[in-house]
């Protein structure tokens, strides 16, 4: 439920499921599984067990889990013990301690400050 107390609507992709092709979710997207393609989404999570090998779009991105592919997102957070081997173009970027990341980052729009959180916070 959001604050208005209207459910959001989100599609999830479970820890069984292997996609091997392009996604595209016009709602939020949780992946715990695997998808062999891109992914275009409102806001996508990649889950801890989740596993993406294409690139992403969407309006904001939390990584858990393992990426291996661009990402284009208003705003992307790498979480702790995750990985991302691809480039990143985003007005914020935010990275946990713990995090891998292996690419360029291209800020867009008005970005002008990458965050880097500790994991304590």
């Amino acid at each position: 439920m959001t604050d208005e107390g209207v459910k959001k609507e989100r599609s999830t992709i479970g820890e069984d499921l292997v996609v091997d092709g392009h996604i595209t979710c016009k709602s939020d997207l949780l992946i715990e599984g695997t998808v062999e393609g891109n992914v275009s989404c409102v806001a996508l999570c990649v889950g801890k067990t989740g596993r993406v090998t294409g690139d992403i779009k969407s309006d904001e991105t939390k990584i858990e889990g393992r990426v291996i592919g661009m990402v284009k997102s208003r705003s992307v957070e790498l979480k702790e013990g995750c990985s991302l081997r691809g480039d990143i173009e985003s007005q914020t970027l935010a990275v946990d301690h713990g995090a891998s990341f292996s690419g360029a980052v291209k800020p867009t729009g008005d970005a002008r400050v990458l965050q880097l959180k500790e994991a304590a916070e």
